[in-house]
């Protein structure tokens, strides 16, 4: 689109604003015009078209209608990713593996997350029909000649697999893929219960560098509200356990605006985290999709947009004080206040995963369940290529269709 164009629809769409905020008295959002997941993808836009860090801060603030913290915000992060570019979206590439197991379906969820009580049967077809395709992509990167830069094992919670079949999985990927591994390797350990000392040494053997072991909150009864399965005990259990076994990072997930939790909660659950000391912290405002059973059971949150934005800044505040900085940030729909989820990291602890994730400068191949693979051609238009999130769907779908997959992915390279 041209720059005159979407200046005019950029004016058109302040005005619009404008008038919708006087009729119907509603403070203005902090945000602007901006709607979509990826703000930071505009910065680097901006920084792409030629112009400089003061006039991207101006364009923001004037043409946009940014609150001058959310662009320095952008433009914070914006110059923390930029080092994780590469001149080339398909190599190096990274790899995503979907694990759709879970102990228990949380309420706030809408991801491919299938409780093992009543989904286990499916299980073992599950990692057959993995494994399939983790040699068949592993086969294909060795004969382009790819360099994997980062391997994110997520779901689900990939740690609800068993001992032998975890260590299992993971020593194929490793076959796979770290041979040529350039940077990073995570596991979205996010439930706590499910880290006993026996996984997480399969996990350091293995050479996972990057876990996430996600409290959300560090109250006893908002945890069972919710549906987690865990106490505050188990997670100052696991976080032990993972640092004795010499896990290099750490990330903890926290979620503001649960249920019933107020500001002095959340302040609770930052202080917990804070005597911790994980390496990153990823901070998410309460967002419900139409599929969470807390959607349908209560609806809506409602949460004063002060009270939301009080719950941001303090958490940025502890962040400091744990000497992190933001370094990727994203919005949702329906997300608390209109706020925002902001991924922290203290120096040199950066998830590179999340940032080309999230910024879709690199080609992203997803396997397993509910993976998205994501093919960047190098004038930046996407392919999205998803897996089913079903286990027994997945396993199907492997079987009948994994050979048309892979010959996609020769098209994206080759032609």
């Amino acid at each position: 689109m041209p720059h005159w164009e979407r200046r005019v629809k950029e004016r058109i769409r302040l005005g619009v604003l404008e008038v919708l905020a006087k009729a119907y008295n509603l403070a203005p959002s902090p945000w602007g015009i901006l709607t979509g997941v990826r703000p930071t993808k505009l910065v680097h836009a901006l920084l792409d078209e030629g112009l400089a860090w003061p006039q991207i801060k101006v364009e923001l603030q004037d043409v946009y209608a940014l609150e001058p913290e959310k662009v320095d915000l952008l433009v914070d992060v914006a110059k923390r990713q930029r080092p994780f570019f590469h001149p080339s979206p398909n190599d190096p590439v990274s790899i995503y593996v979907g694990i759709p197991f879970c102990p228990s379906r949380c309420s706030y969820c809408s991801f491919a997350a299938y409780p093992l009580e009543s989904h286990g049967h499916l299980l073992k077809d599950f990692l057959r029909a993995l494994r399939l395709e983790i040699r068949a992509v592993g086969e294909f990167l060795r004969e382009l000649h790819l360099t994997v830069e980062t391997v994110y094992l997520g779901g689900g919670t990939p740690t609800t697999i068993a001992g032998g079949d975890l260590a299992e999985l993971l020593s194929l990927i490793g076959t796979e893929f770290r041979s040529n591994l350039a940077a990073e390797y995570t596991v979205e350990a996010g439930r706590p219960e499910t880290l006993s000392l026996e996984t997480l040494s399969i996990l350091k053997d293995a050479g996972v560098g990057r876990i996430s072991i996600n409290p959300q909150s560090m109250h006893d009864n908002t945890l069972k509200a919710i549906g987690r399965q865990h106490t505050v005990d188990d997670v100052y259990k696991a976080f032990g356990l993972a640092r004795a076994v010499d896990i290099p990072i750490i990330n903890m997930d926290i979620i503001l605006g649960l249920p019933g939790e107020e500001l002095a909660h959340v302040e609770h659950t930052l202080k917990e985290i804070s005597h911790l000391r994980p390496d990153n912290l990823t901070v998410h405002s309460l967002a419900l999709k139409r599929a969470s059973r807390l959607k349908k059971a209560v609806g809506e949150v409602h949460i004063a947009h002060e009270q939301g934005e009080a719950m941001v800044h303090l958490a940025s505040e502890y962040a400091l004080g744990l000497e992190m900085f933001p370094y990727y940030v994203y919005r949702q729909r329906h997300i608390l206040g209109g706020l925002e989820n902001i991924g922290y990291a203290t120096a040199n602890t950066s998830s590179i995963y999340n940032v080309q994730m999230m910024e879709e400068r690199q080609t992203i191949i997803a396997l397993g369940g509910g993976g998205i693979t994501k093919l960047v051609s190098p004038d930046g238009s996407l392919v999205r290529e998803p897996n089913p999130k079903c286990p027994a769907t997945y396993s199907q779908h492997i079987k009948n269709g994994l050979g048309q997959k892979m010959e996609r992915l020769r098209r994206h390279w080759l032609d």
